[in-house]
């Protein structure tokens, strides 16, 4: 991309502010023609604030906007949709139930007489702007039966349609395994080729430095820098985004490998598990690789009670039996699922009451809650967890991920939990928010806890103890920290 490109879009000195709070100040940002324009920052920095003005959700309080040089006012989002700018959220807003072709035109079905549908046209279309993009998929099939890498396919393929000339994409590739990552950054450089304006907002700083032209960097609302990717590293940007240097983190530090917390063998599924053995000791850290379908979630529901096998598992030497996750909690085995907000958080209900759901017993009698023990034990674990709330009354879905994932930590805490599981610990989570997490990993076993980490991400399970890599429902290998590489993992799980 020429740095002569034509500027498409421009925020000048754009400020917002909710009751309490200065969400943006003076912000500058321009999108070219022909680039990727990366957006990075913690959680909470503003990226999502300025997302939305652009989108025609929020308006500015002060500042303008220019499209194509010319001042706009977008204070709503058909008005941002007419302009051509498209915003592709993390949480899909396709409707499941309609087809792929109709989700496409949602809206803006062709008319063969008023209030006619002309469904030949629409479907043609839609698989015509699909086959453009290089998706073969079915414009008759349902939305919501397609897998959510071209359930994203879709989103853009409605945009294109749109003639969208900005298009927006808000963490694309948190819930993608790696496989569909590689298609969906082919696809983003696609449109970058055909000239349309990307900014890219995402917490994985390989791909931001791997994809993008340039990068802006906000912090607590402000604008920190607008640089060239190139000649920046991967410390540089994180340096840029928490203010200080985040340390190289070592997950666990397990040197004595002689009490055995929980003990598999010969566990099998009978759809995918297949003879699964290991053993998970006090104070380890134990990271499990593999690729998406290897049968990482699975074990980890097996362990927790959520799905039945057959083979045996004991705790501290002792058969553990298993009909529902109620009896891993009884015994003290915890499960943070991969999506903490459909499976792991009620998110309509308080801070305080997703962090104490688990252990109501402790400060009821007879049915009648002791409210302000209740209270008591929240403020202790916001205390310890240092989550960032305005109050424990604070709705859970207003937090960032970073807290959302404290919030469930905090709750297996309160319930003496001593192993934890993790199933992708750190996914849509900001680069000082990972390490908070990690620091409370670290705390977690220092203190006789054990934990599985689950993670796509491969960095994170080589900061591990041991891993253990499985492939195709099968354990492949163990390998011990001191011997771990990405070379030698991804070598076994393919």
């Amino acid at each position: 991309m020429s740095s002569n490109s034509s500027v498409l879009l421009e925020m000048r000195g754009i400020g917002k502010t909710f009751p309490g709070v200065r969400a943006l100040h003076q912000i500058d940002f321009n999108i070219r023609a022909g680039e990727i324009h990366a957006l990075c920052g913690e959680n909470g920095a503003g990226k999502s604030t300025m997302m939305k003005i652009l989108s025609g959700i929020y308006t500015p309080d002060e500042g303008e906007i220019l499209f194509e040089g010319t001042a706009v006012q977008i204070n709503r989002p058909d008005i941002a949709q007419r302009l051509g700018i498209a915003i592709i959220h993390q949480e899909l807003s396709l409707v499941p139930e309609l087809t792929v072709a109709e989700n496409i035109f949602l809206g803006d079905y062709p008319q063969r007489l008023p209030g006619i549908v002309h469904w030949k046209k629409m479907k043609r279309e839609a698989q015509n702007v699909l086959n453009e993009m290089g998706f073969d998929i079915n414009v008759d099939q349902p939305a919501g039966t397609l897998g959510i890498a071209k359930q994203q396919v879709v989103e853009i393929a409605k945009a294109l349609h749109r003639k969208a000339k900005v298009v927006i994409l808000d963490e694309p590739t948190a819930p993608l395994a790696n496989q569909d990552v590689e298609r969906l950054i082919e696809l983003v450089n696609k449109l970058r080729s055909e000239n349309l304006g990307i900014v890219y907002i995402s917490h994985r700083l390989p791909e931001v430095s791997r994809i993008s032209d340039r990068v802006t960097v906000l912090k607590d609302g402000q604008l920190v820098t607008t640089r060239d990717i190139k000649g920046l590293t991967r410390d540089d940007l994180v340096k840029l985004m928490v203010g200080r240097e985040v340390l190289k983190m070592r997950l666990g530090t397990v040197t004595d490998y002689k009490k055995k917390v929980l003990s598999v063998r010969e566990l099998c599924t009978s759809k995918l598990l297949d003879n699964i053995n290991f053993d998970l000791y006090e104070g380890e850290v134990l990271g499990l690789a593999g690729l998406v379908g290897s049968g990482r979630t699975e074990l980890a529901r097996a362990i927790f009670g959520a799905d039945s096998f057959t083979g045996k598992v004991e705790l501290h030497g002792k058969p553990l039996k298993l009909k529902n996750p109620r009896d891993a909690i009884q015994r003290g085995i915890a499960l943070l699922p991969e999506d903490r907000k459909q499976q792991g958080l009620v998110l309509g209900m308080s801070a305080l009451e997703n962090m104490t759901i688990a252990g109501l017993d402790k400060f009821s009698t007879m049915g009648v809650m002791k409210k302000r023990q209740e209270r008591e034990d929240g403020n202790l674990l916001v205390q310890k967890l240092q989550v960032k709330v305005s109050g424990l009354s604070q709705e859970t879905r207003t937090l960032s991920g970073g807290n959302q994932q404290k919030l469930i930590i905090a709750r297996w805490l309160y319930n003496k939990a001593k192993i934890l599981i993790f199933d992708e610990p750190t996914r849509g989570i900001d680069v000082g928010a990972k390490s908070e997490i990690y620091q409370l990993i670290n705390q977690f076993v220092k203190e006789g806890g054990s934990v599985i980490v689950i993670s796509s991400e491969l960095p994170e399970v080589l900061m591990c103890d041991r891993i253990l890599i499985m492939a195709r429902g099968k354990m492949v290998l163990e390998i011990p920290h001191a011997e771990a590489s990405e070379e030698n993992v991804i070598q076994h799980m393919l």
